[in-house]
């Protein structure tokens, strides 16, 4: 007899089960209340952010108009440019019996910012001088104006020109060109050896300056341009634009690693509106000013202002009444300052 037949087993069905969709069902609604407590801790920190900001704004209003003088400074020295963070902290130690607020708030600064006034002039220190700085700001200028006092003053022969600037289209002729003008001729140094070599060779000389490729702060190149530079007898000096942005000052200062220059060279002073935002970074950087240039005529327009004469200077600034801020815009404006960061250090 033939076998019986071995049932075949029925298919699996591939429907999900009863208890599958309601733990699915559940996962999902799990996802959404999570999805729904963090939009709502995101809108209570938010929240919790602009009361915070209103609480300090009601504060420093309060405390203005407790303190007129402290108001009428505070609105004075933004409209001349000066930061808030300055501001704020210059103000927090304004004495309560002053009779003329501006007249301390100017000592103040005078004795904050760090000018060269008292010090022997470079072309009378000597030594090996490299000028750096973003594109634009005039250092081949300025590297022509200080030659012209080293050689007026202890004659061509003892002065050496040194360009780095391989970069720029004209640079090495422009340089030259002042080069002939003082009867000294300028070097192109190419790479660190080159540049040790000459060094070697102008050993003798009185003052030796070397004019550097003008590049953006945030270029690769930068850092490469800095390490060339490290050479014991190399001092470096940072020349700003005295008429840039103040956030674009601290940015310059901090990538062409300021703190460690021999000082700084404020140039541009007859282009810039307001020269509050430069002496305000000096002071908050603790720098210290070697020399600035008002113009571009060699070498009549390269001078040695003092603390006094800048801050008189940055306080004179007027600018256009479009930027010039009201009572409300000042409250505004301090609003949040406080959260900003950390304060800077002002001697009072």
């Amino acid at each position: 007899p033939m076998p019986a037949p071995v049932p075949t087993p029925a298919p699996v069905s591939a429907a999900p089960s009863a208890l599958d969709l309601s733990e699915a069902a559940e996962a999902a609604e799990m996802a959404d209340m999570r999805r729904e407590q963090l939009e709502m801790l995101q809108e209570l920190r938010s929240m919790r952010g602009l009361m915070e900001q209103r609480f300090d704004a009601m504060a420093y209003v309060d405390q203005m108009q407790r303190s007129p003088a402290q108001a009428a400074l505070t609105q004075r020295l933004l409209d001349c440019g000066f930061s808030p963070a300055l501001i704020r902290k210059l103000c927090s130690g304004l004495p309560q019996d002053t009779a003329d607020a501006l007249a301390w708030a100017v000592g103040v600064l005078q004795r904050n910012l760090r000018g060269a006034e008292a010090e022997v002039a470079l072309e009378d220190e000597g030594g090996v001088y490299a000028l750096i700085g973003s594109t634009g700001v005039g250092k081949t200028t300025t590297t022509a104006k200080l030659a012209a006092a080293c050689a007026t003053r202890h004659g061509p022969g003892q002065l050496g020109l040194i360009t780095l600037d391989a970069y720029r289209v004209g640079a090495h002729e422009q340089l030259r060109a002042y080069g002939r003008i003082l009867g000294v001729p300028v070097h192109t140094a190419h790479d660190r050896a080159s540049l040790e070599d000459l060094l070697a060779l102008l050993g003798g000389k009185k003052m030796v300056i070397i004019d550097t490729a003008g590049m953006a702060q945030r270029d690769e190149r930068t850092r490469e341009l800095l390490d060339m530079l490290v050479h014991p007898s190399i001092r470096r000096l940072l020349v700003v634009n005295a008429a840039a942005q103040g956030e674009t000052i601290d940015d310059v200062m901090q990538a062409w690693r300021a703190s460690a220059c021999r000082g700084v060279i404020l140039s541009k002073l007859d282009e810039a509106v307001k020269l509050a935002p430069a002496l305000d970074a000096l002071i908050r950087h603790r720098l210290r000013v070697v020399g600035v240039a008002n113009g571009q005529r060699v070498p009549e327009d390269w001078h040695r202002l003092s603390a006094h004469a800048l801050v008189q200077r940055a306080l004179r600034a007027g600018g256009a009444a479009a930027y010039r801020l009201q009572a409300d815009d000042v409250n505004l404006v301090f609003s949040g300052v406080g959260r900003a960061g950390p304060a800077p250090a002002v001697a009072s």
